[in-house]
């Protein structure tokens, strides 16, 4: 998930000399478990009054359920900046004295973080370095991205309070590929979220080492992660018993001409309810090509080269492509021991390494062979020796 993508980039933005990376934890919904059991809400210093009495009434159950809690003190898996579950609010201390459910409570406290801004905006002035590099955590809850302002209010202030310049990097599990509705879904989710946002975006296929552990694929991993021609699903939507012959690499299965399942097939097909529901879904893949936004790229957060990857296009995104180098001090992350040079060679060196990293550090067809071959054996039938290798690794 996105806590494992915040701990994994944060350890190899750290090995490529980028010692100062922090995460800054926005999802009162991510707490450890000491902070669930021994901390209350807490409130900005321009609280109102009954704030200041939820928080003063929190502070004196604390003691025992702390006492209770010392024995499983786990905290978050990175090294946090500012952490809003322990010093602004959290989701299990909102649902407690609220009576609110998960969903509700979750919009709560985005809310709440919003209104006391100032304070968070203030947290991270004082603790922020000229080279730190951020790693924001964000809920994941839909509705934060689709039905509500929150999020999009909340990065527009950061990003003019404290000069940051932010990409927003999408999470989408690889396993949505094998279901062409959960799929459909993610994509518009995707196309959304971008456009409300209004920030350079990288959307990521997370967890792509699990994606042979859920069946076989459509097409081939080249078509989910351009996204072109997503009406090409819709005869999918009913899963194996789709247009299975028109699929690049799917294998037809044995029962698939049986005669009462054809039978069957094509009663549901009639159905009122099938024709609407294909008519939706055509209509969601139009919208997505029509914007022409969206693409992936997959990840496997234990592979150093794959993170290298989402680097380089997020790199590419935010512009820190144009003085990484330089705000580390060096190529290494090192002290520059270079002369200083004139400003116009530093406008040159910047644009040639822009396009160095475009030209070498993209995504095309021979790392994505390689993903397949690794994660999915698409290539091991029809090479012998590479099955042969395969075997033996």
């Amino acid at each position: 998930g996105k806590s494992t993508y915040c701990n994994g980039m944060q350890q190899y933005l750290r090995l490529v000399g980028r010692a100062e990376t922090l995460v800054i934890n926005l999802d009162p919904a991510n707490e450890s478990i000491n902070t669930r059991t021994g901390a209350s809400t807490a409130t900005a210093s321009s609280t109102s009054a009954s704030d200041a009495e939820e928080e003063k009434q929190g502070d004196g159950n604390g003691d025992d359920s702390a006492a209770e809690g010392d024995d499983r003190d786990v905290t978050l898996p990175y090294d946090t900046l500012l952490d809003v579950c322990e010093e602004v609010v959290n989701l299990s201390s909102v649902m407690d004295e609220l009576g609110l459910g998960p969903n509700g409570g979750l919009m709560y406290c985005m809310e709440y973080i919003e209104h006391h801004l100032d304070h968070v905006v203030e947290l991270i002035r004082t603790r922020i370095r000229p080279d730190t590099y951020l790693l924001l955590d964000l809920p994941g809850q839909v509705e934060l991205y689709t039905h509500c302002t929150c999020v999009q209010n909340i990065l527009a202030r950061l990003t003019k309070d404290l000069d940051l310049r932010l990409c927003m990097v999408n999470l989408i599990d690889a396993h949505y590929c094998a279901d062409a509705s959960k799929f459909l879904s993610a994509a518009i989710l995707s196309t959304t979220a971008m456009l409300r946002l209004e920030l350079p975006a990288v959307n990521v296929l997370s967890k792509i080492d699990l994606i042979s552990q859920y069946g076989e694929l459509p097409y081939g991993l080249d078509y989910f992660t351009e996204c072109h021609e997503l009406e090409r699903l819709v005869p999918f939507l009913d899963g194996v018993g789709g247009d299975a012959e028109e699929a690049d690499n799917f294998d037809v299965p044995s029962w698939y001409d049986d005669p009462e399942y054809a039978e069957a097939r094509a009663k549901t097909r009639r159905s009122r309810f099938f024709r609407k529901r294909k008519r939706m879904h055509e209509l969601l893949s139009e919208v997505v090509d029509d914007y022409g936004l969206l693409n992936y790229v997959p990840l496997d957060i234990t592979a150093a080269a794959s993170v290298g990857r989402v680097v380089a296009q997020v790199d590419r995104a935010n512009g820190y492509v144009f003085v990484g180098a330089r705000a580390s001090g060096g190529k290494d992350g090192g002290n520059n021991t270079e002369p200083p040079s004139s400003d116009q060679d530093d406008e040159v060196n910047d644009m040639f390494r822009c396009a160095i990293q475009a030209e070498g550090a993209g995504w095309g067809y021979e790392q994505l062979a390689d993903v397949q071959e690794k994660f999915m054996g698409m290539f091991k039938e029809s090479i012998p020796e590479l099955e042969t290798k395969i075997n033996q690794e």
